[in-house]
């Protein structure tokens, strides 16, 4: 990072947000794939490059863009230009000054009177006056800001304000792309969130499976106040940028790449061919499960195989409590649970495996005989009830409760309701 320098927006749409500039410098631009991204029709898609370079320690490249740089109101071409304290650069809307401690460049300020038709080759001639207009008007915005420092008393009594250094960093876009290749296909599962708070996830798995969808949902306060925890900069900034193996034999790929934007700038992590770092794996399944809640489909981030080996022990499961419904009171929900969990991880599965036509089976068996047995144990209880056989009351009850373990369950909450009335009136009684 270039010690003591930093870039200051000062006009535009992100105005009071600095950037320091690391190692691999700072891109600029209108794609999402910059370090800073501004949704301005005026930038070209990569604009501009700012990085560290000799005794001043910034210097600024023009990407070839359609509109160009100018610095300190001037056109830089495609030349790399020393940067300096105080100089401004502008890129379409947006005006960036450098700050911090460093050498300063005093300059003449060109005021436009030179004799007219005089123009430096590759200057936009539009822009001059403007631009050095706004050079007037920061020096004397300078001088300005001098006098309030020398003769405004400091103990106004005021609290001071918040810098924009003391910011916490907050996520505003989020780019995610998990990717599993071999010779056999291609799954593919990318998660997105836009600017304007949408989130999208969509799912590639070809060509040996051909399963293909795409699902948006808009993310409210509280969704986006989740997000910015799973994916705080403290937690992002402790990994490093790239965690790289070498390539198998035969050929496979095996990528996680992790890009956040926040309010002050931005992070990227690639896990290419190499055992995930935990403090990644960890934010990695957070993000996935905050995207299965959110879009209320579980199964996006997997593939094919891995839906269909889940399926699989969920029916085995399913089967095992089913030649044990007779040992415990809750087996036959617990079979009934596996079943439908096995459907579940089938749900965009196809065409379906033959453990498929097992769960649809197993689940049509077992629900009709809990459905028969919590009938009868319910008679039972109703009959205790009515002849006010309290005691037995309470013991039948609790097998209801056994029966249907899931307090969700609206068969529970009345099992429930009715027990709290049951020990209500033996406590009166006594």
């Amino acid at each position: 990072m270039a010690d003591g320098l930093e870039l200051l927006i000062t006009n535009g749409e992100f105005a009071g947000r600095r950037y320091a500039v690391g190692p691999g410098g700072l891109r600029l631009g209108r794609s999402s794939s910059n370090d800073v991204c501004i949704k301005d029709e005026e930038l070209s898609r990569n604009h501009c490059l700012f990085e560290a370079a000799g005794d001043t320690g910034l210097r600024v490249t023009d990407l070839a863009s359609a509109n160009g740089t100018l610095l300190n109101g001037r056109e830089i071409g495609l030349d790399p230009q020393p940067l300096y304290v105080g100089d401004c650069i502008e890129v379409g809307n947006t005006v960036l000054k450098v700050i911090g401690n460093g050498p300063v460049q005093i300059s003449p300020v060109d005021l436009g009177l030179g004799a007219s038709g005089e123009q430096k080759p590759g200057a936009r001639k539009r822009r001059a006056p403007a631009a050095n207009v706004l050079w007037i008007v920061a020096i004397v915005t300078l001088l300005a800001a001098i006098g309030v420092v020398l003769f405004v008393p400091r103990d106004s009594g005021e609290a001071p304000t918040k810098s924009v250094a003391d910011e916490v960093p907050v996520v505003n876009e989020v780019y995610y792309e998990k990717v599993e290749a071999d010779s056999n296909g291609i799954f593919r599962y990318e998660l997105r969130l836009s600017d304007d708070g949408v989130l999208t996830v969509s799912v590639d798995d070809v060509p040996k499976n051909d399963r293909r969808f795409t699902k948006s949902e808009p993310l409210g306060e509280k969704a986006r106040a989740e997000l910015n925890e799973i994916l705080s900069f403290e937690r992002i900034g402790e990994l490093d940028s790239e965690y790289v193996g070498p390539e198998p034999d035969p050929p496979a790929l095996d990528s996680r790449e992790l890009k956040v934007v926040y309010s002050t700038q931005s992070r990227t992590v690639r896990v290419v061919n190499t055992q995930e770092p935990e403090a990644f794996r960890a934010v990695r399944e957070k993000l996935e499960a905050f995207s299965k809640n959110q879009l209320g489909v579980w199964a996006i981030q997997y593939s094919r195989e891995k839906l269909v080996a889940l399926a699989e022990e969920a029916v085995a499961l399913g089967h095992v409590k089913w030649e044990d419904r007779d040992v415990n009171h809750g087996n036959l929900f617990a079979a009934v649970s596996a079943y439908r969990e096995a459907l579940f991880y089938l749900e965009t599965v196809n065409p379906k495996p033959a453990c498929a036509d097992e769960a649809r089976q197993g689940l049509e068996a077992a629900t009709a005989e809990l459905d028969k047995r919590y009938a009868d144990q319910r008679f039972t209880v109703d009959k205790a009830l009515n002849q006010a056989h309290w005691e037995e009351a309470r013991s039948e009850l609790a097998v209801l409760l056994e029966m249907v373990p899931d307090r969700d369950d609206d068969r529970h909450r009345e099992a429930a309701a009715k027990l709290i009335d049951v020990e209500r009136r033996m406590k009166g009684g006594k």
